[in-house]
């Protein structure tokens, strides 16, 4: 079910392609790809030109964004979105993996990896969930 995307590469304005025989994402070409593809939900803006160190710009799209959203606890599905003071900085999509709830995400050091909500929130200063 998620095996595509824990082996997936990561890549600048990743939304799905194809490199060297993986599929490629950056963190918010992740988070669609998997709303999309395994929530049946629909497929957000691809946002593909804001370079992910453009953080001022991702807090803007994040920002036309969230009206569409409520903000909450994690569940299935929603996005998991990483703060530092008023920036939107990184995000990931919440998902069940063997009966536990966790958040998949990718990054340039990194890569694409699973972890529990717990393990997420420790990892990041300010964590924020929408659904």
């Amino acid at each position: 079910m998620i095996q595509p995307y824990l082996t997936s590469a990561y890549r600048d304005g990743g939304r799905g392609e194809t490199v060297s025989g993986r599929l490629a994402y950056d963190c918010w070409g992740l988070v669609r790809a998997v709303r999309n593809e395994l929530f049946g939900l629909p497929l957000l803006p691809s946002y593909g030109a804001i370079s992910p160190d453009d953080k001022r710009g991702l807090t803007g799209a994040y920002q036309t964004e969230v009206g569409a959203f409520s903000e909450g606890s994690p569940t299935p599905g929603a996005i998991a979105t990483v703060w530092k003071f008023r920036l939107c900085i990184h995000i990931g999509v919440c998902l069940d993996l063997n009966g536990r709830l966790g958040v998949l995400e990718t990054g340039r050091k990194i890569g694409c990896r699973w972890l529990s909500i717990a393990d997420f929130e420790s990892k990041y200063m300010t964590v924020r969930y929408y659904s």
